[in-house]
């Protein structure tokens, strides 16, 4: 297991925070599908979401997400400005989600997945910083580096292909972001 400092650098904190949300997209809390870790019966935890995965096999669970840096499949990848200690850009992140087939409609517990993952996101939208009208998705703060808004993209649902045995989504998450290159900690 790899050893982090205590700090981390801004994106990955911002990606730790997106994985965080989309854990508590439960029942319990009003959603249809269950994103948190769960134990598959031999007593040690297994998550359901997941960052940086791209291929998945039959030992992962059966409903999970994973969100990656990037736009959508086949897309070259979006750079921020260069040259530059501090810029302000839209960072690209792709959302992609699975599920067991459905066996006469295999793509609609897709869309149940991609309709909470959706819900959740824009929920942050609105996150403001505790006791002021300053836009705080994802409870980063108002640091060097930052979150300033979201756009959750429509999302498109696909069926069992020659991508995935199971049906999924992807959704394209843009994050306006204050990026600090000479202090990514901060």
């Amino acid at each position: 297991m790899t050893t982090y400092p205590s700090t981390l650098p801004f994106k990955l904190r911002a990606m730790r925070a997106l994985t965080g949300i989309l854990k508590e997209i439960t029942p319990d809390n009003g959603y249809v599908c269950d994103l948190a870790d769960f134990d598959p019966g031999d007593g040690a935890m297994m998550e359901r979401v997941y960052r940086g995965r791209d291929t998945f096999g039959p030992g992962d669970p059966e409903t999970m997400v994973s969100v990656l840096e990037g736009v959508e499949p086949g897309e070259d990848v979006a750079e921020a400005p260069v040259n530059t200690p501090i810029a302000d850009y839209w960072w690209s992140i792709l959302v992609q989600g699975w599920v067991p087939d459905d066996r006469e409609h295999p793509t609609d517990p897709a869309y149940l997945l991609l309709a909470d993952v959706r819900q959740r996101l824009i929920a942050e939208k609105s996150r403001k910083l505790p006791g002021s009208h300053q836009p705080d998705p994802f409870g980063l703060g108002p640091g060097k580096n930052r979150v300033e808004d979201i756009r959750v993209g429509p999302g498109v649902v696909r069926p069992p292909d020659r991508l995935s045995d199971k049906a999924w989504f992807w959704l394209r998450l843009e994050l306006r972001i204050v990026d600090n290159a000479a202090d990514p900690y901060a």
